[in-house]
Order: C-alpha cells, then sequence, then structure tokens
C-alpha cells in the first residue's frame, strides 16, 4: 500500500439555514440571529389598514418608492419601468420620458408618516424584473428571458477577451449544497486529477478621452451668483432684466443658457416672494427659453412648472407675470412628453381661471387658452377639466357669451372639443347643458364660420356612442343647425360630421350594418402629429392650417418678450 493521498473536499459557501440542527459554522455565523418575526398584532393592524390604490405600482403592486409618470399619464415604479426596457417589454400605457412625479411620492411619505408605517425602498433590479416577468403574457415572457440571456452571454464572452478575470471568480457558489469527499464520489478510489495551466490573457488599457465641458456663459455665474448672495431686490430685478435681454439674440444663445444652474435661480425668484418685482422678467426669461424644442424638457425637469403655477396662482403677481407664465405653459405644453407632467404638476385649475375670468387682459387669456388646448390633447388632462367643479359650465359659458372676444370663444370650444373625447368628459359637458349651448351658438352665430366649424366637431364628438346625447340634442332642436350645415356644399369636413351627428340622432345603421362609427379611424392630424384623442384628429380641418387661414401662429410661442 502506497502512502496515504490527501483528502479532497468541496466546501460550500454559502450560509446554512437557521433553524434546527446544523452543521458547525465560523463564529461569526454563530452569533448572526434570525430576523425577530413581526408581531401579528402590527401585521393585522397594518393588514387592516386599505392602501389606495394610486399608490400602488400597477406592476409590482407594492407602494411606489420612486414614481415617474409616462407621456400617456400613467405613473409607475421608476425601477419596473427598468426593468421593462431591460426585458423589451411595453407596459400599458407605453413607454416614453420618465418624469418624477412628486407631488405623489410626498402624499406617499405623507400616508405612511400618519399610517405608522415605513417609507417604502425601492425595489431591487432583481425584484422588479420578476415582478414585470409575472406582469407579462408567458410566451412574451419566456422569450424575452431567452433574448436577455443570449445578450448575457454575449457580453460576457466579449468582455472576457478585453479584460482579465481571475480564475476565483469563474468558480459557481451553488454548484455544492453539502460537504462530499472526493472519495466517496467514486466508490472510495481517488483518481488524480491533472490540474489544467493557468491561462494567459492580454489587458489592453485603451484611453478614452472625456469630451470637454461646454463653457460655462459668464451671464449664467453673475445671474446665479446675484440671486443666492444678493440682500436688495434691486439687484436681482437687474439680473433677471440683463438675462431676458440676452435671451433675445439667438437661438444658440438660449439654448446655452438653458442649464440646471440658471433654471434653479430663474425658479427661485419666482417662488420667494420677496422677489416680486423681478418675477416679470424671469417669467418673460422662461418665455424665451421655452422656444427653443431642445429646451422644453429640461425646463420641465428642473422644477419649473410649480413655480410657473404659483404665478397664476399668487394674488401679488402682476398681470404681466401672469401673462408670461401663461405663455411659458402654452410653449412647454406643445411637448407631447410634457403636457401629462404639467397636468400632473397642477397648471389647469390656474389656466381654466385665467381663461373663463373676464378681469384678466385678452393676451394672457389667450395664452392661457391655447395652454389648456396642448393640455387637454392628452387623455389625463382631459379627465382633469372635466372633474374641475364648474369648469364645463365656465367654458360653456366663455364660448356662449356675445360679449366674448372671438378667439376667446373659439378657444374655449377647442377646449370643450378635445373634453368630449373622452367618455367622462362627455357626460360632465352633458350635464352642465353643453348640448344646448352649442345648439344655440350654431342658430345665433351662423354667420361665423370658425365657430361654426368648432360647433359642429363638440356636437359630433359628445355624439359619440351616448344614448343621452339623441334626446337632448332632440330637445335643444339641434337637427335644425345640423341641416343647414348639411345643406351648405362648401362646408367640407364639418358637413360630414354634422350629417354623421344626424345619423346618431335618428340611431340609423351605417352603411356597413355597424352602429354609427364615429370614433374616426385616425388618430392624426392633417399635419401628420398625434393629436392624442383630440376630437379634432377624426377628420376636421388641422388646427395649424386653419390657425393660418384665420392669421393666427398655433406652431408655437415664437415671439420673443
Amino acid at each position: 500500500m502506497g502512502a496515504a493521498r490527501p483528502r479532497r473536499w468541496k466546501l460550500p459557501f454559502h450560509r446554512a439555514a437557521s433553524g434546527g440542527t446544523s452543521a458547525p459554522c465560523s463564529p461569526s455565523s454563530k452569533s448572526s440571529a434570525a430576523p425577530a418575526p413581526a408581531s401579528p398584532a402590527r401585521s393585522e393592524a397594518w393588514a387592516a389598514e386599505a392602501v389606495p390604490e394610486e399608490f400602488l405600482c400597477p406592476i409590482s403592486g407594492a407602494l411606489m418608492a420612486d414614481p415617474v409618470i409616462l407621456p400617456s399619464g400613467k405613473t409607475y415604479e421608476r425601477a419596473c419601468l427598468q426593468a421593462c426596457a431591460e426585458l423589451a417589454f411595453s407596459p400599458p400605457g407605453g413607454a416614453g420620458t420618465m418624469i418624477p412625479n412628486s407631488a405623489l411620492r410626498a402624499a406617499i411619505g405623507t400616508w405612511c408618516a400618519r399610517a405608522g408605517r415605513a417609507a417604502p425602498a425601492p425595489p431591487s433590479a432583481q425584484v422588479a424584473r420578476e415582478a414585470v416577468l409575472h406582469a407579462m403574457p408567458p410566451a412574451a415572457a419566456a422569450k424575452s428571458v431567452r433574448t436577455t440571456a443570449r445578450r448575457a452571454a454575449v457580453m460576457a464572452a466579449s468582455s472576457s477577451n478585453s479584460s482579465y478575470s481571475s480564475p476565483a471568480s469563474t468558480s459557481s457558489y451553488g454548484s455544492s449544497s453539502e460537504i462530499v469527499p472526493a472519495e466517496e464520489e467514486d466508490g472510495g478510489s481517488a483518481r488524480p486529477v491533472k490540474e489544467a495551466p493557468p491561462q494567459t490573457r492580454v489587458v489592453r488599457e485603451v484611453e478614452v478621452e472625456a469630451e470637454p465641458a461646454p463653457p460655462v456663459d459668464p451671464l449664467e455665474d453673475e445671474v446665479v451668483g446675484k440671486v443666492l448672495d444678493a440682500d436688495e431686490d434691486g439687484i436681482v430685478a437687474a439680473a433677471m432684466g440683463a438675462l431676458r435681454e440676452a435671451m433675445r439674440e439667438s437661438a444658440d444663445r438660449r439654448r446655452a443658457l438653458c442649464t440646471p444652474r440658471l433654471l434653479g435661480a430663474l425658479r427661485r425668484v419666482l417662488l420667494l416672494p420677496r422677489h416680486a418685482a423681478a418675477r416679470v422678467d424671469a417669467a418673460a426669461a422662461l418665455v424665451n427659453l421655452s422656444l427653443e424644442p431642445a429646451n422644453k424638457v429640461r425646463i420641465v425637469r428642473a422644477g419649473a412648472v410649480p413655480a410657473l403655477v404659483e404665478v397664476l396662482r399668487s394674488g401679488a403677481s402682476a398681470p404681466e407675470a401672469r401673462e408670461h407664465a401663461a405663455g411659458a405653459l402654452f410653449g412647454l405644453a406643445l411637448n407631447v412628453d410634457n403636457r401629462a407632467a404639467i397636468g400632473v404638476l397642477g397648471a389647469v385649475p390656474p389656466l381654466l381661471d385665467l381663461l373663463t375670468s373676464p378681469a384678466h387682459p385678452p393676451r394672457a387669456r389667450r395664452d392661457a387658452g391655447m395652454a389648456l388646448y396642448h393640455l387637454s390633447l392628452a387623455a389625463v388632462n382631459q379627465s382633469k377639466v372635466a372633474r374641475f367643479p364648474g369648469a364645463p359650465k365656465a367654458l360653456l359659458a366663455v364660448a356662449s357669451g356675445a360679449a366674448e372676444p372671438g378667439p376667446i370663444r373659439r378657444l374655449a370650444l377647442m377646449v370643450v372639443c378635445n373634453v368630449a373625447a373622452c367618455a367622462e368628459g362627455r357626460a360632465a359637458l352633458m350635464d352642465a347643458g353643453a348640448v344646448a349651448s352649442v345648439a344655440g351658438i350654431l342658430d345665433d352665430d351662423a354667420g361665423a364660420a370658425d365657430l361654426e366649424e368648432w360647433c359642429v366637431s363638440a356636437m359630433y364628438a359628445m355624439s359619440r356612442g351616448s344614448l343621452r346625447f339623441r334626446g337632448l340634442a332632440r330637445a335643444a332642436g339641434a337637427d335644425r343647425a345640423l341641416r343647414r350645415v348639411v345643406a351648405d356644399e362648401g362646408a367640407g369636413v364639418r358637413r360630414e360630421m354634422a350629417r354623421k351627428t344626424l345619423r346618431a340622432m335618428r340611431g340609423d345603421l351605417d352603411e356597413d350594418g355597424e352602429y354609427n362609427d364615429l370614433t374616426g379611424s385616425s388618430l392624426e392630424c392633417g399635419d401628420g402629429e398625434d393629436c392624442g384623442g383630440s376630437i379634432v384628429s377624426d377628420g376636421l380641418m388641422s388646427f395649424r392650417r386653419r390657425q393660418r387661414e384665420l392669421g393666427v401662429s398655433s406652431c408655437g410661442n415664437t415671439a420673443e418678450f
């Protein structure tokens, strides 16, 4: 018999589960005790309290720690959306720019404090991934897992050729669950094991030159320094005036000055009451910044919308400051990704007040109406307008007011048309007497082609799938005005819309045997842009083309202030 060979062992690298009898372990593991279970009484009390549904992530079903809102108006946990992107899965409501929902996050924190709960922690990447896989259809989930595994394998293979990894890093900690002698694996006979020669890998060092940071505009440093350090309001007002003048120079200057530091300084000026004298120039500076498409999302992400809303709400704000604040919101609402976020941040109520109040200057009311029109193209804001107390009646009063300026009446009708694109909006408008009001406008303003166009659009929108509309329209005598529009051969698209509305009043069937298909087959405006559910998109003349004919620009707030 030869000399005894050394015994080889496979050692596990995981901690043994606690409870019962366990194998000896290190002193550190002996001293660590399992976490104490939660008190049954406390758990029952927590379970008895219902969590508000809007605080739960639609994907994970848990309290949201970092809620973000999508352009569609849907709010999710940020980690879950990141997992959706990794798994190539589009959640309900689609994807898009993620904007922090600060208002909802604060509400969740307040509710947790009152309920005696700890603030929710963001889920790990693995937990979010499992939640998304559970929400996905089985076939899509399996395909996504295979795609992700294949991508990880490709990345691992590519990284192994360019970087060094130690042999220990390639070992698997989950390959063994118990201590097994190597002799016992082969029936007591040990086999010689030839050790593989160490592999040699070449480490390549690649120097990547970082892109130089863009130079800071000297005016930015000057304005930020004065806003933060100046004690006199006159110094801040002079700095805001200089900034406003500088932004008139060129588009490149406006893009260069749209930085988080400068936006934070503007936000500070708009929010602090002691800077009331500088608010006019600060709001005008934001209007000028919003002229550039590249700046629109940056301004919203920098938190400028709550400051603009505060200017609209504050009674201490000058009328010119309110006008510029409404103009800035109008410019920001031209970006599709901003609309839901602006509505969530509370811009709809003060804009409604500004549009429907005759005490405000016409220019401020016009900018507020344009902002509301673009915001109400988003479905989430259509519901906000419908739910706001008194909003449908106020809009109809402006649209029906003979003393109101024609452009203001038209803007009110445009917002009504967008609100009528959702079922909740149609119900709220009909509760407010919209059918009779619009029918009265058609009868009284027969010669106003622009008002007639929007009135027909509003009637058409309210007729979609509503049996209630038929009775209200008959009672208001809307058929007379609609027949007059149908008889006008030069009425164009509104003639077809009036014809379909009359068919809806009669309850007729369409040629293909289906009940009135009044939803339209296209959601695109005449210029090819998605209208987000606006009734104008169902065949009515493009808003932008119509405004060009009337001599009013609808492509944005192109005027510099």
